[in-house]
């Protein structure tokens, strides 16, 4: 009886040692940019292009790397704050409810969070050329 006793007491030990180690929830890694494509289709005017609707979420503190879209982006800024700069126009700060454009082509240079609590969210509609990737990191950071 002692021997199956202290058998039970090691098993109950070992599994609570166990589930100890993996109890304490980890929280998920963040990453700096999220982008949800929320919307994609032919553009029923220009065959050679898609239309797209992005969710993108910046998290506190974060940037996303200089980089050139291919196509046409009008952005709206949901919540949060937003440094937003285009290469050869100011840098500007931008705020739930406003808007921004990059023409096709556009150097965007700085998109940035400059909140150190809370995400930026934005929703991006993008006239896209078909078959590209929306964002093409750019090697040289020349403005």
């Amino acid at each position: 009886m002692k021997s199956q006793l202290s058998l039970l007491g090691l098993s109950l030990a070992l599994l609570s040692t166990g589930l100890a180690a993996d109890s304490p929830a980890q929280p998920p890694e963040t990453k700096p940019v999220t982008i949800t494509q929320l919307f994609k289709r032919e553009n029923p005017e220009a065959k050679d292009k898609d239309i797209i609707v992005q969710r993108i979420e910046l998290a506190p503190a974060s940037s996303a790397a200089p980089h050139v879209h291919p196509g046409m982006v009008t952005g709206y800024v949901v919540s949060g704050t937003l440094e937003f700069q285009v290469a050869g126009e100011p840098l500007l700060t931008l705020h739930a409810g406003d808007t921004f454009f990059e023409p096709p082509g556009s150097k965007h240079m700085v998109a940035r969070n400059p909140d150190m609590s809370e995400k930026t969210v934005l929703i991006a509609f993008v006239v896209n050329p078909k078959n590209k990737a929306t964002a093409q990191p750019l090697d040289d950071h020349a403005h």
